[in-house]
C-alpha cells in the first residue's frame, strides 16, 4: 500500500513538474499596453499598465517609465516629463541594489527585488524628456524659451551622465563582482561556481560604453538654442563615438552617418568661427572637403517598431557523479521558433568561437538550422567536488533542480528601407542611426552569465536546506526518495526569472537630414516592409528656424497612419 502510494505519487508529481518547466507563458502587462497604444487605444494601455505595475511596488520603475512613455507618444508632453522624472529619481535611488534585497533574491527569486532599470534607460529618459520640452515649445508662445531652457537642462544632465559612463571602467560588471549576502552557505556556492561562470572573454565588446546617439541629439538641441560651444563639444563626442566602435558595434549604417555627423560639426566650427585649422584636419581625416550648409534643416528621426521582449527558458541542473560535474541541459519548449532561440541562446552563452556571428545572425533574426540535440553545458568542479558534497550540494541535487533564467526574442528585421517625401517629391532615404534592439541584445548577453550563476545559487541554496530538513525530520529510508523528490517539485514551481524592462521603447530609431528653405511643407514618410506593405505617415511641418526637429513613431502593425501635429518639434 505504501509503495502504491509513493509510486503514484511520483508519477503526479513528474507530470506537475514537466507541466510547469514547460509550462506557456503569458505576455506581459506592459507588452500588451503597447499593442494597445499602436492601435491608438492609449487610455486602455495606461490602464493596463496601472492594474500590474503599482506607482510603488517592487516595479514601480516600469509603472512610471511606461506611463511617460504612452503619455509622450499621445502628446501629453507634460504629463510625460513628470512621469519620466519619477522614472530618474528611482534610478538614481535604486543604483546600489541593497544587501538585503540581493539575499532575499538569492532565496525567493530576482523578483522579489526593486526593479532598477538598464544603464542605458537614463540617456533615453533625458532624451525624450528633452524632446517633450522641444514639443512644448513649439506650443508654448511666451513660454518658448523655457521650455527651451529645461530642454538644455536635460541634456547637460544627459551629458554628467554619459562623461561618468565612460570614465568608469569595470562599472558594467560592478553587482556580479560583490558577494550576494553574507551568510557562509551562500558564498561557498558562490564561489565554487564563480570560476566557471567568469564573464566569457568573447563578450568583452559588447558593453554599452557609450551613446554617439543620444551625442548627437544632444548637439541638434543645443544647436537649436545657439549654443554653438556645446553643440560643438556634442557632435566632436558622437563623431568619435560612431568612429571608433558604436556604429560597427550596433550594427548601424556608419559610413553615412559618420559623415553627416561631420558635417554638422564642421557646420557649428564655420558658425562660431576660429576652426579653420580644426576643419582642415577633420576633412583630412575623412578624405574629402565638407562644406557647411548655409540653408535651415529639417532633421527627421523616426522611432520604429516594439523592442524585442524577454522571455523564460529552463535548464536542468544535475550532478555527474563519474564525471565529477554538474550538468546543466535546456528544457525546450514552445513553438519551433521559440525552442530554436532557445537552444541557440544557449549556444551563444557557452560557444567557444565565433561568437560575433552568432549574435550578429540572432539580430537579424536568423537562428538558422539549430541542431535540437541533446546539448549539455558540463561544470566540471575537479577539486572542488569534495568542497560540494561536504555542504550537501551533490546530494540535493539527487533528482534535479530547475534553473529558470531569461532569453530574447530573436529580432526582426522587417523594414527594407525607409524614405522622406517633400511636397510630394522623394527628399531622402533614412538610415539606422540607434537599435534599441540589439543594445537590449548585447546587454541581455552580457549578463546572461551573471544571471545564471545566481539562479544556480539560488536553486542549490533551496535544494540543500530541502535536503536539511529532510535530515532533521527523521524519515525512515522508505521515505527518504519520496521526500526529496517532492522537494524537487516545490523548488521547481518556486523558480522564476526576472522578465521586467521597459517594453514600450522602439526597436530602431531611423534618421534624414534635409536642408529647406524657410516655409511649411508636407512631409511625408514611406517606410517599406520586407513583405511589400508600405506605411505613410503624413504632416505639415514648419521650417521657421535654422534647426528643426520632426520626430514621429511608426507601428508596424497599421497600414497607415496619419501623423498628429503634436509630433512636430
Amino acid at each position: 500500500m505504501q509503495s502504491s502510494v509513493i509510486s503514484h505519487f511520483f508519477l503526479a508529481s513528474s507530470i506537475v513538474l514537466l507541466t510547469l518547466l514547460t509550462g506557456c507563458q503569458s505576455t506581459p502587462a506592459n507588452k500588451s499596453a503597447i499593442l494597445l497604444a499602436q492601435q491608438g487605444n492609449f487610455e486602455s494601455a495606461k490602464q493596463a499598465i496601472r492594474n500590474d505595475y503599482s506607482a510603488a511596488g517592487k516595479s514601480k520603475l516600469l509603472h512610471y517609465l511606461e506611463l511617460g512613455m504612452l503619455n509622450h507618444l499621445q502628446g501629453n508632453y507634460e504629463r510625460s516629463n513628470a512621469l519620466l522624472s519619477q522614472a530618474q529619481e528611482i534610478i538614481e535611488a535604486q543604483y546600489t541594489i541593497s544587501v538585503v534585497e540581493s539575499a532575499v533574491a538569492l532565496v525567493s527569486g530576482p523578483t522579489y527585488t526593486t526593479y532598477a532599470g538598464k544603464v542605458y534607460h537614463r540617456p533615453l529618459i533625458n532624451l525624450y524628456k528633452a524632446l517633450n520640452y522641444n514639443a512644448l515649445a513649439n506650443r508654448a508662445g511666451p513660454k518658448k524659451q523655457q521650455y527651451l531652457d529645461s530642454a538644455m537642462v536635460e541634456m547637460r544632465q544627459l551629458d554628467t551622465y554619459l562623461v561618468k559612463l565612460k570614465n568608469d571602467t569595470g562599472g558594467y560588471d560592478e553587482t556580479s563582482d560583490v558577494e550576494p549576502t553574507s551568510d557562509n552557505l551562500t558564498n561557498q556556492i558562490f564561489k565554487l561556481l564563480q570560476p566557471v561562470f567568469a564573464p566569457n572573454d568573447l563578450l568583452v565588446n559588447i558593453d554599452y560604453k557609450d551613446d554617439a546617439f543620444a551625442h548627437y541629439i544632444s548637439g541638434m538641441l543645443f544647436e537649436r538654442s545657439r549654443e554653438l560651444d556645446s553643440a560643438r563639444i556634442q557632435y566632436q563626442r558622437a563623431a568619435n563615438a560612431f568612429d571608433n566602435g558604436f556604429a560597427e558595434q550596433y550594427n548601424l549604417d556608419n559610413k553615412r552617418i559618420i559623415a553627416q555627423v561631420y558635417a554638422d560639426l564642421i557646420r557649428v566650427m564655420t558658425d562660431a568661427g576660429g576652426y579653420k585649422s580644426e576643419i582642415r584636419q577633420i576633412n583630412k581625416k575623412i578624405g574629402k572637403a565638407v562644406k557647411a550648409d548655409k540653408k535651415p534643416l529639417l532633421n527627421v528621426i523616426q522611432n520604429v517598431g516594439i523592442g524585442p521582449q524577454r522571455k523564460e527558458f529552463n535548464l536542468l541542473l544535475k550532478a555527474d557523479h563519474d564525471a565529477k560535474a554538474l550538468v546543466m541541459t535546456p528544457i525546450l519548449w514552445g513553438t519551433d521558433k521559440e525552442r530554436k532561440a532557445q537552444m541557440r541562446w544557449f549556444q551563444m552563452l557557452f560557444a567557444d568561437t565565433s561568437i560575433f556571428d552568432m549574435v550578429q545572425n540572432y539580430a537579424m533574426g536568423d537562428i538558422g538550422d539549430v541542431a535540437m540535440g541533446a546539448l549539455t553545458k558540463r561544470i566540471p568542479l575537479g577539486p572542488l567536488w569534495d568542497d560540494a558534497e561536504d555542504i550537501g550540494l551533490i546530494q540535493a541535487l539527487e533528482y534535479g533542480s530547475r534553473i529558470s533564467v531569461t532569453y530574447l526574442e530573436p529580432l526582426q528585421q522587417k523594414i527594407k528601407s525607409a524614405e522622406v517625401w517633400v511636397n510630394g517629391q522623394k527628399a531622402a532615404e533614412l538610415d539606422k542611426i540607434y537599435s534599441v534592439s540589439l543594445l537590449t541584445l548585447q546587454d541581455a548577453l552580457r549578463n546572461a552569465n551573471s544571471e545564471i550563476q545566481v539562479a544556480l545559487t539560488r536553486e542549490i541554496i533551496k535544494a540543500i536546506t530541502a535536503q536539511k530538513t529532510i535530515n532533521a525530520t527523521g524519515l525512515d529510508q522508505s521515505f527518504t526518495g519520496f521526500a526529496k523528490f517532492a522537494t524537487s517539485v516545490v523548488n521547481a514551481v518556486t523558480a522564476s526569472a526576472d522578465l521586467r524592462q521597459w517594453q514600450s521603447l522602439p526597436a530602431q530609431i531611423y534618421y534624414a537630414q534635409i536642408p529647406l528653405d524657410k516655409g511649411t511643407y508636407e512631409i511625408t514618410l514611406k517606410t517599406h516592409l520586407t513583405t511589400g506593405r508600405v506605411i505613410e505617415q503624413s504632416a505639415a511641418v514648419d521650417v521657421s528656424d535654422n534647426i528643426t526637429l520632426w520626430h514621429t513613431r511608426t507601428f508596424l502593425q497599421q497600414s497607415r497612419v496619419t501623423a498628429p501635429d503634436s509630433t512636430f518639434l
